[in-house]
């Protein structure tokens, strides 16, 4: 490879090379074209740099943006922010105080307290539903059809039939929740006549509920609107033991123990109050029919009071027992034209004057004996207030899921029926 002789940068001086023209001399080197003159167009050579470009790059006049050179930073220069300027921020929870703690925890497990015992009235009228189905289709295709509300298959399937799913059902659902049974179905020793007091007072209010039933069955009646609530109709003759079994004895125990003994008994430690209107809510619904719903309401709370008081299922059991019995008594009487149905209305109108009345001075008596305070109820923890007690079990979703169903199944029952 030829090597070629190199020209001198202005400020650099070089050897002279062999063949290379001395310095003065104008004439290139054989083989290279003239150097151009000044004012003649370049042959091949570049012309000279001016001085002023040679200087070194530091002393580049600097171009400056603002308050800083874009040579001010290099890559290294650069300031290094920290890298958690840039993360995605991420949420940490607020370290709850103790008292809030308590709170939390507390709403939970009243919420999921609720919550079972929504599912588990969930279940009771599922299977009611649903045995009373499979168990319409057997009689159907035996033959054995029902044919009035007097019929014995129809007394078992909407008396025996319904009081056994209470009984099933509440015992798996204490066996699950390991439920102690002592304490949700108490006992406790009741003197004979502070319990005769109670159940005529009970027994009053009951009856007084029943006036307001006729009134609401009355007014839906202007409306072309019907629903007994499940009474027998006038002149079908019912099986006397079995109505009386299936719909004075059965439910007083079976709807007891399910409401009363349950419900309420599972709901006591957070407070009595909630538990009576939990348990009175659940058992009005229960019943499928806007007729019975203010009336057993009503009787609801009347039983939960006296149970409460008494530290025992019994006087409701029994007040349950006579509220049913009156009723079956006085349709067995008229469907057998023993009574006509204005007599018999006569006759309930003296029943509950003289309870009304004996109600009266039991409770005057017990008022003077025990205080103004007996009507009192224990209020349970006092974690939250009983607002929001009441808040967090009315806004449980397996309640308002049962609540809804009923409803809606009551409002079925007005057009159905």
């Amino acid at each position: 490879m030829q090597n070629y002789p190199q020209y001198p940068y202005p400020g650099q001086q070089l050897t002279p090379q062999p063949g290379y023209p001395q310095q003065g001399n104008t004439q290139a080197p054989q083989g290279y074209p003239q150097q151009p003159t000044v004012g003649q167009p370049q042959q091949g050579y570049a012309q000279p740099r001016q001085q002023g470009y040679m200087q070194p790059r530091q002393n580049y006049p600097q171009q400056t943006y603002g308050q800083y050179s874009p040579r001010q930073y290099s890559i290294q220069q650069a300031p290094q922010y920290p890298a958690a300027q840039y993360a995605r921020p991420r949420y940490v929870q607020p370290q709850m105080t103790p008292e809030q703690q308590e709170h939390y925890f507390y709403h939970r497990s009243l919420r999921k307290t609720v919550n079972g015992l929504g599912t588990l009235m969930l279940i009771f009228f599922g299977l009611e539903i649903v045995l009373g189905v499979i168990f319409t289709l057997i009689t159907s295709f035996s033959g054995a059809g029902i044919t009035t509300e007097a019929d014995p298959l129809f007394l078992l399937e909407n008396g025996a039939l319904s009081m056994l799913i209470f009984f099933v059902s509440g015992l798996v659902y204490c066996l699950i929740k390991r439920v102690r049974f002592a304490a949700i179905f108490p006992f406790d020793k009741v003197g004979a006549g502070y319990l005769a007091k109670l159940c005529v007072i009970g027994l009053s209010f009951s009856l007084a509920s029943n006036y307001v039933v006729d009134m609401i069955n009355t007014t839906f009646g202007l409306f072309g609107i019907e629903n007994t609530g499940g009474s027998v109709d006038a002149g079908s003759q019912p099986n006397v033991l079995l109505y009386f079994l299936t719909v004075a004895i059965l439910p007083a125990f079976a709807e007891e123990f399910a409401f009363r003994g349950i419900v309420m008994g599972v709901l006591r430690p957070y407070s009595d109050g909630l538990a009576i209107l939990v348990s009175s809510a659940t058992f009005a619904l229960m019943h499928g029919n806007f007729v019975q719903l203010p009336f057993t309401f009503c009787c609801g709370i009347v039983f939960a009071f006296i149970d409460i008081k008494t530290n025992s299922l019994l006087p409701s059991i029994i007040v349950h027992f006579l509220n049913n019995g009156l009723s079956v008594l006085f349709d067995v009487l008229t469907s057998y034209n023993i009574l006509t149905e204005t007599g018999a209305n006569m006759c309930y109108g003296i029943i509950f004057a003289v309870t009304g009345i004996l109600s009266f001075i039991f409770l005057k008596g017990i008022i003077n004996k025990k205080g103004s305070h007996y009507f009192s109820l224990e209020k349970g923890d006092d974690v939250i207030p009983f607002k929001s007690k009441v808040t967090t079990a009315a806004t449980s979703p397996t309640l308002i899921a049962f609540a809804a169903v009923m409803v809606s199944y009551c409002i079925l029952s007005l057009f159905i029926s």
